[in-house]
């Protein structure tokens, strides 16, 4: 870490203000391999050091440092910020909000401030946790007002789609009491089938395997009297143009909630390339899963913004059925933040 430092400092001067530093081991194939090891910094290029400014005066050009690794040039805007708000747009960034995202919840933060208070690290982060909830657009869980619901699992694979399905079913069925059935479409794999009947088996509730899209209709019209359908889909690949073509086949002309599952580990460009592409089968929900996965939320708020559909589920560990939460737009904005003041 030592010497990770010494480097930022060697490149950036010894001016450069030391913001967060974090190691992880890397694994390559199943092994442990080296220590990886991030310094994450700040220097204000108008604070030139003595010995660039007497350059300037000696007729030189000031030396000019290259942009720090994950920092982005100040805009007019960021100028004006003081210290304490400057530090926590870097702690933002450091909690896995796309730096372009994170200037905008600062702008807005600011804008619903006075000035006067700018300075005061927690009227601002008040603010901000109320503007990073307010974008967090969620909706209240099903209520059955005489109309059957058909809701529709999609998303990449390992996401945790089945395990979900088993929560909600076992929470609605069980808890709610309401009449469930399950509907797999997903006959790649053996072992997903197997999982979701003995799912199915525990919490008594009956399931049917659609092998073309022909049977998951006649599937649907066996389920009629049902109060909940949920169908669980096979993982596609956001990069299967046909994969996601096949799918679009089957739920062609059913009329379904659709859910994107998303996990909370997924990097931030996967997340853009798996709404674009999922954007054909036209989604109207987003789950997000396995929050207790990972210690960086921003993940959920990039993932609803970008997928401009509310959030209804989080997950929260594996256990059936109780690591699942309806989404409260308030608790995740305190959990995407953690304490960044």
């Amino acid at each position: 870490m030592q010497e990770a430092v010494e480097k930022l400092r060697s490149e950036f001067g010894s001016d450069a203000v030391i913001l967060h530093t974090s190691h992880k081991r890397r694994w390559f194939f199943g092994k442990i391999g080296p220590r990886h090891y991030e310094v994450l910094g700040a220097h204000d290029p108008d604070n030139q050091p003595r010995r660039r400014r007497n350059n300037a005066v000696n007729g030189e050009a000031p030396l000019r440092a290259p942009a720090a690794a994950g920092q982005d040039t100040a805009s007019p805007e960021r100028s004006e910020w003081s210290e304490a708000v400057q530090a926590l747009y870097v702690k933002l960034v450091g909690r896995d909000i796309p730096k372009e995202l994170a200037q905008k919840l600062i702008k807005e933060t600011l804008s619903e401030l006075p000035k006067a208070e700018w300075s005061n690290v927690n009227k601002v982060w008040d603010r901000l946790a109320a503007v990073v909830a307010r974008h967090i657009t969620t909706v209240e869980p099903w209520d059955f007002s005489g109309e059957q619901k058909i809701v529709v699992f999609i998303g990449p694979t390992g996401v945790g789609k089945t395990t979900t399905i088993a929560k909600l079913a076992a929470n609605f069925a069980l808890v709610d009491e309401r009449s469930v059935a399950l509907i797999t479409v997903d006959t790649y794999r053996i072992a997903a089938v197997d999982q979701l009947r003995t799912y199915a088996d525990i919490i008594a509730v009956p399931l049917e395997v659609a092998y073309s899209p022909q049977d998951l209709r006649a599937a649907l019209a066996k389920f009629k009297d049902k109060d909940l359908i949920l169908i669980d889909t096979a993982g596609r690949s956001q990069h299967s143009h046909l994969q996601i073509a096949e799918l679009k086949s089957y739920l062609e002309g059913i009329e379904a909630e659709k859910h994107l599952v998303v996990s909370a580990t997924t990097k931030m460009r996967d997340v853009d390339e798996i709404v674009r592409i999922f954007s054909q089968l036209s989604p109207n929900r987003v789950t997000v899963t396995k929050l207790d996965e990972t210690s960086s939320h921003g993940v959920i708020l990039h993932t609803c913004m970008r997928a401009e559909v509310p959030l209804a589920f989080v997950t929260t560990g594996q256990g059936v059925p109780e690591d699942i939460e309806v989404a409260d737009g308030e608790r995740l904005a305190q959990l995407i933040l953690g304490d960044v003041r």
